[in-house]
C-alpha cells in the first residue's frame, strides 16, 4: 500500500533544484501527483503531493531528504497525507479570478482576503507582485472558489466596497474550469 505525502521546500534559487529533488523522489519510487513551484526574488519554493510505495518508509524518505538538503540548498519538510485529503473536492462552488491593482501600501492583501473570508470564499491560489518603479504598483491575482450560495453580484459588491477603502482597482472574472 502506498503512503500519500506532501513535501514543501524553500531555499535560494539555483539551476538543478527541481531535477535533483525529483531524482530523489524517483529513486524512492514516488509517483508525483500535484505540484506547484515558483521563484520569488531569488527564493525558490515547492509544494508537491506524491505517493511513496510500500517498499520505502516515510522515515527513510525523510532521512534521504535531510541528506539532500545541503546539496539542494533548501529546507525540506515532508509529512503523510490521508487518502481522504487527496480525495477532497477543491472544485465545489463557483470559481473566479480576482485581479487587484493599485499603489503599493500595507493592508491590501489583508483587506481583500478578509472580505473574501467574510463571504466564506476559499482562496485556492494567490500571486502578488510589486513593481520596482518610482511609484510602486502592487498587483495581486487570486483564484477563489465561492460557495454556491454567494452570487457574483454579492462578491462584486463586497469587493467594490473594500477596494474603494483601499484605493485599488479590483476586477472579477468567472472562471470556466477545464479538466486536463
Amino acid at each position: 500500500m502506498t503512503t500519500n505525502i506532501v513535501l514543501t521546500g524553500v531555499g535560494r534559487d539555483r539551476v538543478g533544484i527541481v531535477a535533483e529533488l525529483s531524482q530523489v523522489l524517483f529513486e524512492f519510487g514516488c509517483n508525483l501527483l500535484d505540484s506547484s513551484m515558483t521563484l520569488l526574488r531569488g527564493e525558490f519554493a515547492v509544494i508537491l503531493m506524491a505517493q511513496l510505495p510500500e517498499t520505502h518508509t516515510l522515515i527513510q524518505l525523510r532521512e534521504r531528504l535531510n541528506q539532500a538538503e545541503a546539496a539542494l540548498g533548501m529546507q525540506v519538510f515532508v509529512r503523510e497525507l490521508s487518502d481522504a485529503s487527496l480525495d477532497e473536492d477543491d472544485d465545489e462552488g463557483h470559481p473566479y479570478i480576482i485581479s487587484v491593482y493599485g499603489g503599493d501600501r500595507p493592508g491590501i492583501v489583508a483587506g481583500i482576503t478578509k472580505a473574501l473570508q467574510t463571504l466564506s470564499i476559499n482562496i485556492t491560489d494567490v500571486a502578488t507582485k510589486r513593481t520596482r518603479s518610482e511609484q510602486s504598483i502592487f498587483m495581486m491575482v487570486l483564484e477563489v472558489t465561492a460557495p454556491i450560495t454567494i452570487t457574483e453580484s454579492e462578491l462584486r459588491q463586497s469587493l467594490n466596497k473594500v477596494s474603494a477603502q483601499l484605493g485599488v482597482d479590483v476586477s472579477i472574472q468567472s472562471l470556466e474550469v477545464v479538466e486536463l
